[in-house]
């Protein structure tokens, strides 16, 4: 079977500078870092507006804890919670201070492994879909979830999940919704490195708006591993079914698709690439299909610098009306590893959507610190 700790290895390797001792050690078992980031970015239009743009400088200063337990045990994780202070030089209706708070945990034992995550997560921005002219679109975003595998034979693993979102949004006009999502999920190793995947993904989406629930159903092949020396990571397809709660509206079908590769073109260059095709639910409980491309790379010029750019392609096809978006995100980026305590990172990031209910675009440069310690 594959060897997961060799792939998350490959998966994080060229994005993970080296950290000096932490703040606290607790026993022999957990450590406590304190982290912090500093950010200045200007943006030429904060709320993704059509008309009128907003632009502003922005300043944001994040404190937290992060907390890193089980490295000598079976169950590892870590809990971190930081606070968002977000100021504008101009706008200042807009400042906001937001928690954050994130728990990830996993249990890897000789036939069953597990993962287990939960977060809380208070938002004050504007996205392609939740978006206001004037105002940011402020809301609260609970998740938690967990996902086990069992080894029934030497070849063969069976892996069975659940996750749930619930957001709940502050800002009028947009709509609270909760997702409840299973996986259900049958593995076969064709050889060491490689699983080969059949699985069905059952997703109830409660909407808080007349007629808007719906359920979704996926039944997918796929596979995942390590495929080439360079070549790593999964991915599915299949058929998307979307039966909505409302009687008068008839069933949805199509091709479904999940995909995130990773490729090692040298030591210092990893490209990746993810592909997705399903349905959604809006902000404003609507019903959509989206599919997407993206593409990434980066590369380390040296021990202390890096460079990487990022570009997406994304169409959203709205059920039962004839809005369509095209939703275009890059940016380049570039970092610096000062010492084991602070990086630094600058980058330019572009959003283009082209639709006739949303058309606008957005530019914003920024320039960040991270501390951890």
């Amino acid at each position: 079977m594959i060897n997961k700790r060799r792939l998350a290895l490959l998966t994080t390797l060229s994005a993970t500078p080296a950290f000096a001792a932490p703040f606290l050690a607790i026993g022999d078992n957990a450590e406590l870092f304190l982290t912090a980031r500093a950010e200045i970015r200007h943006e030429d239009n904060v709320t993704f507006s059509s008309e009128n743009q907003i632009r502003d400088e922005v300043f944001e200063f994040s404190p937290g804890v992060e907390l890193l337990f089980g490295k000598t045990t079976l169950t590892r994780g870590s809990f971190a919670a930081f606070e968002r202070f977000t100021a504008y030089s101009d706008n200042s209706d807009l400042n906001s201070n937001l928690t954050n708070l994130l728990f990830n945990a996993f249990y890897e034992g000789a036939r069953l492994d597990l993962r287990a995550n939960a977060s809380f997560r208070e938002l004050n921005q504007n996205s392609r879909d939740a978006r206001a002219d004037a105002t940011l679109v402020r809301r609260d975003v609970y998740a938690a979830g967990l996902n086990g595998e069992y080894a029934a034979t030497e070849k063969s693993k069976i892996g069975v999940g659940g996750s749930y979102t619930w957001t709940q949004f502050k800002t009028a006009a947009f709509t609270d919704q909760k997702n409840y999502t299973i996986p259900v999920n049958y593995f076969f190793a064709i050889t060491e490195k490689v699983d080969l995947s059949a699985g069905v993904q059952y997703r109830q989406n409660r909407v808080d708006a007349p007629n808007a629930d719906s359920e979704d159903y996926y039944f997918n092949v796929g596979a995942r591993g390590e495929f080439t020396p360079k070549l790593t990571g999964s991915f599915s397809v299949g058929y998307i079914l979307r039966k909505p709660e409302d009687s008068t509206r008839s069933d949805e079908g199509s091709i479904g698709l999940k995909s995130g590769l990773q490729f090692a073109y040298s030591p210092k260059t990893t490209f990746t690439l993810d592909l997705s095709r399903d349905f959604e639910v809006g902000a404003d409980a609507s019903g959509l299909e989206a599919s997407s491309i993206a593409i990434g790379g980066r590369t380390n010029l040296t021990a202390a610098w890096n460079v990487g750019a990022t570009l997406s392609y994304s169409r959203f096809e709205y059920l039962n009306t004839d809005r369509t978006d095209n939703y275009f995100v890059g940016g380049v980026s570039v970092g610096y590893i000062y010492n084991e305590l602070v990086n630094f990172e600058a980058g330019y990031s572009i959003n283009r959507n082209s639709s006739s209910f949303a058309d606008f675009t957005a530019n914003v440069f920024r320039i960040a610190a991270n501390f951890r310690y």
